[in-house]
């Protein structure tokens, strides 16, 4: 599992995208806070700083750890798993989805970040949970439901899990990881449409 974990984890590195197409696309910056300065956020990646402004609009969530035993049926989730012999998948993390970004990514593919190692990145709604042992594994089975199919995930207790909130400003301290989703104006501007605060690492 350590290597998956590595694997996952990089697709969470942090780097900051500045150039699009045109205006209007979207931009992708993984980074830290350096500041927020009214409506004005810098953010630090490997690429140099980078100035995002912040509108009315602009949603911003949190993600929280939590217990894997807090995962419930009726959950929208996005978990990194492995296929194993029989047909399975050993998940390595798991991120719950705010209810407000139900079927965002629906669906089951490989790994976007790593698509030669393996590992498969699957978001759908939670349909079953039993708590099992497999091969000395104890954990708990996900049964989950996707449009046009299904697979079960075995989510061992030791793995990350997160569960994505709705927040505030209040959230983008100094420090903080951040995932944003943001547009480009014409003059190169960037605004923000969608900010998640990565929990910090356990």
């Amino acid at each position: 599992m350590g290597l998956i974990f590595a694997l996952s984890f990089l697709a969470w590195a942090f780097e900051a995208t500045t150039q699009v197409e045109r205006p209007g696309t979207p931009v992708s910056i993984r980074g830290k806070v350096l500041s927020l300065k009214d409506s004005e956020l810098m953010v630090a990646g490997p690429s140099g700083e980078v100035r995002v402004s912040l509108a009315d609009k602009t949603v911003i969530r949190g993600d929280v750890a939590i217990k894997l035993s807090e995962i419930t049926p009726g959950m929208y989730l996005g978990t990194t798993a492995t296929k194993q012999a029989d047909g399975s998948f050993l998940a390595s993390e798991v991120h719950v989805f705010s209810e407000d970004q139900r079927g965002t990514g629906e669906g089951h593919h490989p790994l976007r970040s790593a698509p030669q190692s393996g590992a498969t990145m699957t978001n759908a709604n939670v349909e079953r949970i039993e708590d099992v042992m497999v091969r000395e594994v104890k954990g708990r089975l996900l049964k989950l439901k996707y449009k046009g199919g299904e697979v079960n995930v075995l989510a061992p207790p030791d793995i990350p899990v997160v569960k994505r909130v709705l927040g505030d400003r209040s959230l983008l301290k100094p420090g903080v990881e951040v995932s944003i989703t943001a547009t480009q104006g014409a003059d190169g501007s960037l605004t923000a449409s969608q900010i998640t605060v990565r929990a910090r690492a356990r």
